[in-house]
């Protein structure tokens, strides 16, 4: 009878531990505004914002790694900005990811113990207005990965840069402040 309930305790704890880890990568990372979007300029489902990832000197990523990190945040962006009404006033934008941060880090590494082969993403994000250059936004954004065992080694820098590119289009429409709002509510 004993062990039965041990068994039965042990794989709800193992169930919530894995529902707890499953959060990590998968969690968006916040935006650092040096000037934030006011709501005139949160990009919504009427405007045609296009998205450039460049790196700074020094950044070890490839041109196809780039690629796939624009093509990421254009298809999260695309689904997020249908959240925003359209108001009429579609806007031409650029959207300018400078990667200032890329280190893919060691599943073996991972693996062995939290906080070793860490995974990082780091960012400069700007949006230009396309008529006249007018800086609409300036932040920062940055994902660091760093859990160990079976599931440090498992995740890979393409699950990071889904939750990083993720985090990118929260940012621009504003649904970062949506989440918050709606979890404020419920508490």
């Amino acid at each position: 009878m004993i062990a039965g309930y041990v068994r039965g305790s042990l794989k709800v704890c193992v169930l919530i531990g894995v529902t707890f880890v499953a959060g990590c990568a998968s969690t968006a990372p916040k935006a650092e505004y040096s000037k934030d979007l006011t709501s005139q300029y949160r990009i919504d489902a009427d405007d045609r914002p296009q998205v450039n990832v460049s790196a700074n000197s020094g950044v070890e990523i490839t041109d196809l790694e780039k690629q796939r990190i624009a093509q990421l945040i254009t298809s999260d962006l695309e689904t997020q900005r249908l959240h925003n009404a359209a108001n009429n006033d579609p806007k031409d934008c650029l959207v300018e990811v400078t990667i200032t941060r890329y280190q893919k880090g060691n599943a073996f590494a991972r693996a062995i113990s939290a906080g070793l082969g860490q995974i990082h993403i780091d960012a400069n994000v700007k949006v230009l207005a396309n008529a006249n250059n007018e800086k609409l936004a300036d932040f920062n954004l940055a994902k660091t990965f760093a859990w160990g065992g079976i599931y440090g080694a498992a995740t890979s820098m393409q699950d990071i840069e889904k939750t990083f590119a993720n985090g990118v289009a929260v940012s621009l429409t504003g649904q970062e402040d949506t989440k918050q709002g709606a979890a404020q509510k419920t508490h």
